[in-house]
């Protein structure tokens, strides 16, 4: 049994074709083929059923390449902490988060590169419902999200580790009618216009507000924070978010005037900040470390946002 046998059947296992899987692993097909025979001799047991459409496998070969998987698994792992140890890590890691705590990780990027220069760590901008379905196909690796025990229910494929609670706030310039004494909102609410980010949280909050107080006509959904921030900042509506959103902005937040939204009765007023990832993907290190600077970081962050609470 070789570690390149131990390859072979996770590729066949992935693509169910001998041919894609010789092509992803670039070895000929006669030589992928030998090696899965030798394999099967050796453990005196059929691992794929082959066919005109593919290689179907047999219930004794899950078993097998479940345990093959861990194998090459460890393999990586050993591979990667003697990598650490000469701060020599590489590999790529895909981050997505929600707008606010963003800005966060470009620091925990730089102090990573620091370390382990060829590193390559690619973050976007998203909202939470699009990064579980990215995580689910495995588009991102990890994710600073947004979420609930409805979605925690809903996706027992994801492990979901919380930094903090977060609540959602009624944000508008100090100038604007919708909120005096800086915590009562007016009936001005379903009268000035409103622009939120595209988040499905956000959006079932705004429905909730609209039927505690009516209807308001003017409500404006873009997948851009920057320009959420800005036509707040310039008094041309208010807009509803999630308090960590726009705490990192203390400039921002001067001019602004906010109100804890208590009064929801179908939804969920307080939410849960964390790291989400897939609960079945093999963890490397790069993404341990990564995650170890992320809680460590955001400690600090945890400490900013308390005092938005009244």
């Amino acid at each position: 049994m070789t570690i390149e046998q131990l390859k072979y059947i996770v590729a066949i296992a992935k693509y169910g074709t001998l041919k894609d899987a010789s092509e992803d692993l670039h070895v000929t097909l006669s030589a992928l083929s030998q090696g899965l025979n030798r394999l099967e001799k050796e453990l005196g047991l059929t691992l794929f059923t082959r066919n005109r459409t593919g290689s179907s496998i047999t219930k004794e070969g899950k078993v097998i390449v479940n345990h093959a998987k861990k194998v090459l698994d460890s393999l990586d792992d050993l591979t990667e902490v003697a990598q650490v140890m000469q701060n020599r890590l590489t590999g790529t890691l895909k981050v997505a988060s929600i707008p606010g705590p963003f800005f966060k990780l470009f620091t925990i990027v730089q102090q990573m590169k620091s370390i382990y220069p060829e590193i390559n760590i690619q973050i976007r901008e998203q909202n939470s419902q699009t990064m579980i379905e990215e995580l689910q196909s495995e588009k991102v690796d990890v994710a600073l999200a947004v979420y609930n025990d409805e979605d925690i229910q809903k996706n027992p494929d994801l492990t979901f580790t919380k930094i903090t609670s977060c609540k959602m706030l009624i944000v508008a310039h100090q100038d604007s009618p919708v909120i005096q004494n800086n915590h009562t909102v007016t009936d001005e609410l379903i009268k000035q216009p409103v622009i939120i980010f595209d988040d499905k949280m956000v959006i079932a909050t705004m429905n909730e507000i609209k039927y505690a107080f009516g209807r308001n006509d003017i409500v404006i959904s873009v997948n851009n924070p920057h320009i959420v921030q800005q036509y707040v900042e310039e008094n041309k509506a208010y807009t509803v978010g999630l308090d960590l959103t726009f705490t990192h902005s203390k400039s921002f937040m001067q001019n602004m005037n906010f109100a804890k939204i208590d009064f929801l009765t179908t939804i969920p007023v307080e939410h849960t900040f964390g790291i989400v990832t897939k609960a079945n993907r093999h963890e490397t290190q790069l993404m341990k470390e990564f995650a170890y600077e992320l809680k460590k970081e955001f400690k600090d962050y945890v400490k900013e946002i308390t005092p938005i609470e009244q």
